[in-house]
């Protein structure tokens, strides 16, 4: 499937009325470039073209569709967005009533006879249109910034949209609904309980539910505290660096501090090591485990002395119980003995004898780094290195001390907020630690706010319920559905993330080359290494970079709308981003503004042959002189815009100077 934009009309809305068509000989340029000055409508242009596709507008608020009517102008606003679907022409209308507050739809798709009045687009669009997959084709600097903020979940929510996961969701949604319905339905077998138990599942439901928003609030909370304390930290960092005789010492105590975390990390990492062999653990375990080993060679186990034992048994008098020992007795000591210690018991022992032998053997000079001693060395380097971090920790705190003596109040409230905020994750940290905790000894599962007891319950209900019902088959079949549809919910996230990981990082690695980040991992939001942010710059690039390594994965083809395509970033990065964009998609919008073309647009002409270049703003009286520099055709003029179609234009367009001149000449 190919979606493209070929254009779009807007009548009586707060953006300018304007009919735009970007098909140059029934073909839509690969780039396109709309240059509106701010204050246009180019957000506004976006949100109309956001909810003519999905369809959204429909469950506005009256006070919503009245927001977009110009002043007090007009009954009504229209928008239309025309595209192409595999080069058919789709068209959907967007009509507000502001006298109603009421908005409606109009389409026109191939096969449908003509106009209806309702909102509709082919069933092979259908899914492409939903909300969650549209932001990641009309793209904003917001949404970049979104997918590092640790209080968001949009780099997940960008994942499950590629691969459609909600699909999934909705389907383990559905088999558990059809469960729930047809016991209900089953009314033949109900005790006198059942309505008990039901109710009581349903409590139960209600009380997941509302824990699990309590267990997303509080995660979205540390990230956020998080995301506010490291830039307090930043700050105050900023602040220390521009005091000269305390800049110094800070960059000293923050490498010593740096060197410390590493450190501390490595020998961490170690201890784990090597606590996880049993071992390790105590002293007296390594002996015991070798008396345990020479106990099995010294009765020759697992060899066949198994085997002579019992002929040697039937041969005495007496069995070892004392009682006598008869033909029967011996036959069946006979018949029996072949079960003890078969051939895998001995190969169990043998293994069991050459890994106490290989773990536990002295290592000559090397002895500290063996078993128990090495646990107790590693724990010691341990300690000193969370000490040498505690103390260039505490440098730093001393500077700051020493400057808010000195009167610097800002960052005393700098100092206090981020002791505020720590303290407030740290209750958000205990409050996730019990709703994930494993709720051993906590039977009351009403009250309880463990989601493993909650869930476990309600597990029993339905388990209880099925057996009265006598759908116990019915719910272990939409068990097992919904089972293997969640695990293959995971098993995607957990894989595509793993595959988008390396390709956004190997285009970082090309698109800010003076200025390296790495992605350390896609876990709700996208984290990075070394780093808790990021700068506008760096955030607008590892926004494009997600997306490309997203959009680039499927077989579909889609247009890229993107507001401000180089806003912040320097012209280095400019032209990176220049030369990938248009390799990203099969076409390519921007609505730019003139300050963002130094860079950008000598790279995309670089990349593409045909670019199509439009410059759109308002009729005021501070742009009545770009009138007089109109090209002498190429340009569509309304009651209150001017749409001009020229490469010359759009490169010479400078509103600011123009407005400035105006007011020097008034």
């Amino acid at each position: 499937m190919r979606i493209e934009i070929a254009g779009w009309e807007s009548e009586g809305l707060r953006c300018p009325d304007v009919s735009v068509d970007l098909r140059r000989d029934g073909r839509v340029p690969r780039v396109s470039l709309v240059q509106m000055p701010n204050g246009t409508g180019k957000t506004t242009t976006l949100e109309l073209l956001n909810a003519a596709l999905s369809g959204s507008a429909q469950k506005w608020r009256p006070e919503q569709v009245r927001a977009y009517r110009r002043g007090r102008e007009g009954a009504a606003g229209r928008f239309k967005a025309n595209l192409l679907a595999d080069g058919k022409p789709l068209a959907i209308e967007l009509l507000l009533d502001y006298s109603t507050g009421q908005a409606s739809y109009r389409s026109t798709s191939p096969g449908s006879g003509g106009i209806v009045p309702v909102y509709r687009v082919p069933p092979s669009m259908d899914r492409f249109f939903r909300p969650e997959f549209l932001r990641l084709f009309i793209f904003d600097g917001e949404f970049a910034g979104r997918l590092l903020d640790g209080g968001q979940t949009e780099a997940d929510q960008v994942v499950d949209a590629l691969c459609q996961v909600y699909l999934l969701k909705d389907a383990a949604s559905f088999a558990r609904d059809y469960w729930e319905t047809e016991s209900r339905a089953d009314t033949t077998r109900t005790e006198a309980g059942l309505g008990r138990l039901r109710d009581k599942r349903d409590r139960l439901v209600a009380r997941e539910a509302r824990v699990a928003d309590e267990l997303d609030g509080a995660k979205a909370e540390i990230g956020a505290l998080s995301k506010a304390v490291g830039e307090l930290r930043e700050k105050i960092r900023q602040r220390i660096d521009n005091v000269a005789e305390t800049r110094g010492q800070r960059d000293e105590a923050e490498s010593e501090r740096g060197a410390a975390q590493s450190d501390v990390a490595e020998r961490r990492a170690k201890l784990m090591t090597a606590l996880r062999l049993p071992h390790a653990i105590h002293p007296e375990l390594a002996g015991r485990l070798k008396e345990l080993r020479d106990n099995l060679d010294r009765v020759r186990l697992p060899e066949n002395t198994s085997a002579q034992f019992f002929e040697e048994l039937v041969e005495e008098e007496d069995c070892i119980c004392g009682r006598p020992m008869d033909e029967a007795a011996s036959e069946e000591i006979r018949a029996r003995a072949e079960r003890y210690l078969d051939a895998d018991d001995s190969g169990v022992i043998n293994a069991l004898k050459q890994d106490i032998s290989r773990y536990t053997e002295d290592p000559g000079d090397a002895k500290e780094d063996a078993g128990y001693e090495r646990v107790v060395r590693l724990r010691k380097e341990l300690t000193e290195a969370v000490r040498r971090e505690w103390l260039a920790g505490q440098r730093v705190r001393v500077l700051m001390d020493r400057l808010i003596e000195a009167g610097d109040k800002e960052l005393e409230a700098w100092q206090a907020e981020v002791a505020s905020k720590e303290e407030r994750a740290k209750e958000c940290q205990r409050l996730v630690d019990e709703i994930e905790g494993l709720g051993v000894g906590d039977p009351n599962a009403e009250r309880s706010k463990r989601l493993r007891v909650i869930r476990r319950e309600i597990g029993k209900l339905n388990d209880r319920i099925a057996q009265i019902e006598g759908t116990v088959r019915l719910r272990s079949q939409t068990q097992l559905i919904a089972s293997l549809l969640d695990d293959a919910t995971e098993r995607a996230r957990t894989t595509i993330k793993a595959e988008l990981l390396e390709e956004c990082n190997s285009r970082l690695s090309v698109i800010l080359e003076n200025d390296p980040l790495t992605i350390d991992r896609i876990d709700r939001s996208i984290r990075l290494r070394g780093q808790r942010g990021a700068s506008a710059g760096q955030t607008l690039a590892i926004g494009y970079t997600f997306l490309m390594s997203v959009l680039n994965r499927g077989q579909n083809d889609f247009p890229l709308v993107v507001d401000s395509p180089a806003g912040p970033i320097d012209k280095g990065v400019r032209r990176r981003i220049g030369q990938l964009l248009p390799t990203l998609c099969s076409q390519f919008l921007g609505f730019t503004i003139n300050t963002e073309r130094e860079g950008f647009v000598d790279a995309l002409e670089s990349t593409v042959d045909e670019i199509a270049y439009l410059t759109l703003f308002r009729k005021t009286p501070g742009t009545r002189r770009m009138m007089d520099a109109l090209p002498q055709s190429g340009y569509t003029e309304t009651d209150n815009a001017v749409l001009v179609e020229d490469r010359g234009y759009f490169l010479g367009f400078d509103i600011e100077e123009e407005e400035e001149n105006a007011v020097q000449a008034s």
